[in-house]
This record gives structure tokens, sequence and C-alpha cells, in this order.
């Protein structure tokens, strides 16, 4: 059996500092598109689901989950607004 997609993540994270570096830069993004995944699965969603509350696509939602577009304030609202969640935006220093 093959090795799973953690694992050769993890052999490339280890054997490529390109990919390692490249990984880290989007760490913020990875963690953005997670926590939005984990609103959906917390409400018991499916993405048709968000969408409809939305009043978007559900190719829209994926969209979103997969960090294909980067959404306006507005988006991500009725995004939280559908999955029962707030949004809460923090700069670190």
């Amino acid at each position: 059996m093959g090795k799973s997609i953690e694992e050769k993540h993890r052999e490339m994270l280890d054997r490529d500092p390109g990919y390692a570096l490249e990984y880290a830069r989007m760490e913020e993004e990875f963690q953005f598109v997670r926590e939005l995944i984990r609103a959906r699965v917390r409400a018991g969603m499916t993405q048709q689901q968000v969408a409809d509350k939305m009043g978007t696509t559900q190719s829209t939602v994926a969209r979103l989950e997969s960090g294909g577009t980067m959404p306006s304030l507005r988006s991500l609202q009725k995004y939280a607004w559908a999955t029962g969640s707030k949004v809460k935006i923090s700069l670190e220093g």
C-alpha cells in the first residue's frame, strides 16, 4: 500500500527546504481554510446547506473552503452567520 498524503507531505517538509519554506509562508491560509471547514462541520452542515443559507452556490462554498479565493469580509460574515459562528479578526505583532 502506498504512503498517505500526510506521510508524503512530512517527507517533503524534511527533504525539500523550498517546499518547507513555501508551506510555512502559506500556513496562515491553510489555517484559515481549516477554520472555515471546522465551523461548517461543527454546525453539522453540508456545503450545499451553507450555500443555501448564504444565498450562493455550493461551488462558491467549495472555493472558499479550498483556499481557491480570498473572500471579502462580507462573504466571511455570511459564512459565519450560515454556520452559527462569529468572525473574529486578530492582528498580532
